[in-house]
């Protein structure tokens, strides 16, 4: 028995679920999106610091209620502390409220013609007669498309004989509001080392004035005890800082999956795996992935075409957007993995010598890396370094 119908039907109403929603019912399609938590936004497991050009890329208005502060450059920190800053003059990213921002993406669906379901999980998922029918405590649906935007931890994938995500590469990540800190409001602080973030770093993004939220992701440690250390170091102990906000997660860092489409079936966001292996950052990627979902999506159902054939062009177009980033971000988090915190310190001392941040100040962007990396990576100066200190490198650099 069949409970509902609808033409897209969506799971998960995270950044990547709505904005797929959004452009589907922007189109004239009938889309469903069935989130399992009771509330949107809630629980949030988001840093929240976004690029200005990255939320116009995706259709996000980057002045409205959500955003919490906004940021023009990042101070980089080494093992040693040794420090150089990548900044513009004027404002490149935002820190937005993660909930008010999943709100704000709820509004537009809905006003699109998308439909919401809250507290909806879907519990099974199978292909029958050219749809797919899902099933879950709201009963049985049948879909012509199904987008499943569930985030890192997904059941469905399996289900659908594509391959998720391996769970190994995912690294467990904590993270604070902080009150009553001295920090700089306008500049975001990356601190890096194996030994106090094996994997990956530390970062302190400020909220405001006195206020801060400091993070800490790593593989083979426990993360509170090694951002505890962290928050001591960089904040002291007298006075100790309040706590008003705690979230925990993971963070993909393995690239993404090696399919994202099956007949009936899209894949998008982090599920997919489509963020940045070098910061983790996943709202602006799975945001442009996800516009390419619903439109593709929007595109098979008028046509009648829900084969796997038509929808192959949901991946050719996204890796066509996204390949090159995806290749570089994650040969160079490969390699940061290899890094010994000496070799870090070379690396910054080499940098600040060039005048290295000057150039990556008029050049970078926080979304598309590519550039940026390979215009590190190219530098005799910096390659004599990783060929020096990386043991077999160039057979690594193969695999």
């Amino acid at each position: 028995m069949v409970d509902e119908e609808t033409d897209i039907a969506i799971i998960g109403a995270g950044p990547s679920g709505l904005i797929a929603a959004r452009e589907a019912a922007r189109r004239g399609r009938e889309v469903l999106v069935l989130e399992e938590h009771a509330e949107i936004g809630v629980p949030c497991h988001c840093a929240g610091l976004l690029s200005l050009k990255g939320l116009v890329e995706i259709q996000i208005p980057p002045d409205e209620s959500f955003v919490q502060n906004r940021v023009r450059g990042a101070h980089f920190f080494s093992p040693s502390r040794l420090s150089f800053t990548v900044e513009r003059d004027e404002p490149v990213a935002c820190v937005v409220n993660r909930a008010q921002l999943d709100r704000f993406l709820a509004r537009q669906a809905i006003e699109s013609g998308a439909h919401l379901k809250l507290d909806s999980k879907v519990q099974s998922i199978r292909q029958l007669d050219g749809k797919i029918m899902l099933v879950g405590d709201f009963g049985t649906i049948r879909a012509g498309i199904v987008i499943d935007a569930e985030g890192i931890a997904s059941h469905l994938i399996r289900e659908m004989d594509l391959h998720p995500l391996p769970f190994e590469d995912s690294l467990p990540a904590l993270q604070y509001d902080l009150e009553d800190v001295d920090a700089d409001s306008g500049y975001v602080e990356i601190h890096i080392g194996r030994e106090l973030a094996p994997s990956f770093f530390a970062w302190v993004i400020p909220l405001g004035r006195k206020s801060i939220r400091v993070g800490l992701a790593c593989k083979g440690a426990n993360p509170r005890e090694k951002l505890e250390g962290f928050i001591r170091d960089r904040f002291g102990e007298d006075p100790e800082p309040s706590r008003v906000y705690t979230r925990s997660g993971l963070i993909v860092t393995s690239g993404p999956i090696s399919r994202t489409f099956c007949d009936n079936f899209l894949v998008v966001g982090d599920v997919a795996g489509q963020v940045k292996p070098t910061t983790g950052g996943g709202v602006i990627w799975g945001g442009i992935c996800a516009m390419i979902a619903g439109r593709v999506a929007a595109e098979a159902v008028e046509t009648g075409n829900l084969t796997q054939r038509f929808l192959r062009r949901y991946e050719v177009s996204w890796r066509t957007k996204l390949g090159r980033e995806v290749s570089s971000t994650l040969l160079a988090r490969k390699i940061a993995n290899r890094l010994s915190d000496i070799t870090v310190d070379k690396i910054f001392e080499s940098m600040m010598e060039s005048n290295l941040e000057k150039e990556l100040s008029l050049e970078g962007d926080m979304d598309f890396q590519a550039r940026a990396i390979l215009r590190v990576a190219r530098r005799k100066d910096i390659l004599k370094i990783l060929f020096s200190s990386v043991r077999d490198l160039t057979g690594y650099l193969r695999q």
